[in-house]
């Protein structure tokens, strides 16, 4: 599909709006979910990693199916790139063979704070169930652990919280201790999101549907 010729139908606030998003984008932190049943956690969590600039979510879904919460959201989940799996090893995995060291959440105070983690190569960050955090599979298979320092009396965040402090501290951390050319996207990358996200704008979805229908 030729999509330049789409391109007349965005405003240029809008196509320079979508390009400089675009252009601040960092697959070098990713995320996990792992069984998630709260639609507002998943959801929360989605617009504060989208918020925060990082481009790709995985869904470990086991029984507990994706579902979002539109208003809690604003939106953000239709920018993120959502990948699915129905187990812990099969996601793992598939991160492995893109390079990620895998770290899963823990309150223990007794692991280590991730303020003070150093980060040579790219890391997913993995969270837990609501109810009973990470999995022993994913305890077992990571490649570390981490918690988020508490100075109160409350034992743990909310894990819509935890996701959004770490999204936080993996985006400082990437602007003041790694080069741009390591946790931005590449040119490549970046022209592929770019033309995702044009195609996804309404008025060239109207077109398009048009234009299917007249074939």
């Amino acid at each position: 599909m030729n999509i330049n010729r789409y391109l007349q139908y965005i405003t240029p606030k809008r196509y320079q709006r979508l390009s400089h998003v675009a252009s601040r984008r960092s697959r070098y932190f990713t995320f996990v979910f792992e069984n998630f049943f709260d639609v507002h956690n998943i959801s929360a969590g989605l617009r504060s990693i989208e918020a925060f600039g990082f481009q790709d979510v995985h869904i470990i879904e086991g029984i507990n199916r994706l579902n979002v919460n539109k208003d809690i959201t604003r939106g953000a989940h239709q920018w993120l790139t959502l990948h699915r799996y129905e187990t812990t090893k099969e996601c793992f995995h598939r991160l492995r063979k893109k390079g990620y060291q895998i770290l899963v959440a823990d309150p223990d105070p007794g692991q280590a704070p991730l303020h003070e983690m150093e980060f040579i190569r790219p890391a997913a960050f993995v969270f837990g169930q609501e109810l009973y955090g990470i999995s022993e599979t994913a305890r077992k298979e990571a490649d570390g652990i981490f918690h988020i320092p508490i100075a109160g009396f409350v034992e743990s965040f909310n894990v819509s919280v935890s996701v959004a402090l770490t999204a936080y501290s993996a985006r400082i951390y990437a602007e003041s201790s790694l080069k741009e050319r390591q946790w931005k996207l590449s040119p490549a990358q970046y022209q592929e999101l770019l033309m995702k996200w044009v195609l996804k704008q309404p008025v060239v979805q109207k077109i398009i549907r048009k234009e299917e229908k007249h074939g």
